[in-house]
């Protein structure tokens, strides 16, 4: 369950440090950014054309794509990946700077203050990218790349 708390912890975390922070969505309202775990959700029933909190950008998805126990008792390292995605319909096709803004404020947070509840530390190198073409207009993405140190796992010996 390590890496499931992790995880929380971390979308926790990012739902703290962007709650004052809002963008424009599809839609043209202007919202919170909201962190999600994983996957984005399926929305049931919603409209993206006309229901103005359906569509899930901005965002910051919170992935867990693999991890390490390097050898028995030592802590775990644990990859992250945080996808951006905002939307800028200008067609001056500058949103790379709202998701490049998200991105810096996630590096300096974790290279600034990189303990996650108490437990999970963040690791250096801090890798980040954006993407290369905007061929997703009016959509931008960007990611950051963090390791995590997680508590070690210890062998359960029998009391005798």
């Amino acid at each position: 369950m390590t890496q499931e708390f992790l995880q929380d912890a971390i979308v926790e975390d990012l739902e703290q440090l962007f709650s004052h922070y809002t963008l424009t969505n599809s839609l043209g309202v202007n919202r919170k950014i909201q962190v999600f775990s994983q996957f984005l959700p399926f929305r049931e029933g919603d409209d993206e054309e006309t229901d103005a909190e359906a569509p899930p950008e901005p965002y910051v998805l919170v992935k867990m794509p693999s991890g390490e126990l390097p050898e028995q008792d030592a802590q775990q390292n644990v990859d992250v990946k945080l996808i951006v995605c905002v939307c800028d319909p200008a067609l001056n096709r500058q949103g790379y700077r709202d998701a490049l803004h998200i991105v810096n404020e996630i590096v300096r947070h974790y290279a600034r203050d990189g303990i996650v509840a108490n437990r999970y530390e963040a690791q250096h190198p801090i890798r980040w990218a954006v993407q290369e073409e905007a061929e997703t207009h009016p959509y931008y993405f960007a990611a950051v790349g963090l390791t995590f140190h997680a508590p070690a796992i210890f062998k359960e010996v029998p009391e005798t």
